[in-house]
């Protein structure tokens, strides 16, 4: 069996290119708010969201470590890199690789000129990021109200696309920025009752820091209707 690389081997590649950084934690920090690590492992597997090939986060039990207070999974296959932890203290921690940058990666920045962000990868990636928050919201792990972190690494000259034969976007969309942070404290009511409404607003926000100041929200709310009900 191959030995599965170390963690600070798979984050290092996954700063290489663009990535994702997901910090969803409480409000009052509990160092054993989860009872034990087991529990951590069950709390991910239980909750961890699956539309349609679209697992968020990946999980699978022969990818998971135990440490000191926390469980976390490396997964390194292909155009799918990330690195999950989940800490007793009931902190989510996920950094994982923009899928653009690992998938055809030369040909893509052939084509483009460059590094790209996909408009509909980005929605999908920010609503399965709710829907993940929403679950652990069901399972009371936040008490009333908790943060909610996504930042998006390695933006800097990168262009949004939508990488859809059937779609162009009319004028060039750059990001200027580094980096992009988003950070929320929110009540479990509200993301318990409107994860998608949350998700899609925070998505055209990500696009705003592309100049993209107004994208079609009624169309990017079907595209989001149809992922969640699985027609793609």
């Amino acid at each position: 069996m191959r030995e599965l690389p170390s963690s600070e081997q798979v984050l290092e590649k996954i700063k290489s290119r663009g990535y994702w950084k997901v910090i969803i934690r409480p409000l009052q920090f509990k160092k054993t708010r989860i009872n034990s690590l087991k529990e951590c492992i069950k709390l991910v597997e239980e909750n961890s969201v699956r539309f349609r090939g679209w697992d968020y986060p990946m999980f699978s039990r022969k990818h998971v470590r135990i440490k000191e207070d926390y469980v976390e999974s490396i997964i390194d296959m292909d155009d799918h890199i990330e690195v999950w932890r989940m800490y007793q203290s009931g902190q989510f921690a996920h950094l994982v690789g923009v899928y653009e940058d690992w998938w055809k990666y030369e040909e893509v920045k052939l084509k483009y000129g460059g590094p790209v962000l996909s408009t509909l990868s980005t929605l999908y990636t920010v609503t399965v990021i709710y829907e993940f928050a929403s679950r652990l919201a069901r399972k009371n792990l936040f008490e009333n109200r908790f943060n909610l972190s996504i930042q998006l690494n390695g933006m800097k000259n990168r262009t949004l696309q939508t990488l859809d034969f059937r779609r162009i976007l009319f004028r060039t969309y750059t990001c200027d920025l580094k980096e992009i942070t988003d950070a929320r404290e929110l009540s479990a009511e509200e993301i318990i009752t409107k994860p998608y409404d949350l998700a899609l607003n925070h998505t055209i926000q990500i696009f705003a820091r592309f100049n993209w100041m107004d994208p079609p929200k009624e169309i990017l709310k079907q595209d989001q209707k149809k992922f969640l009900e699985g027609r793609l």
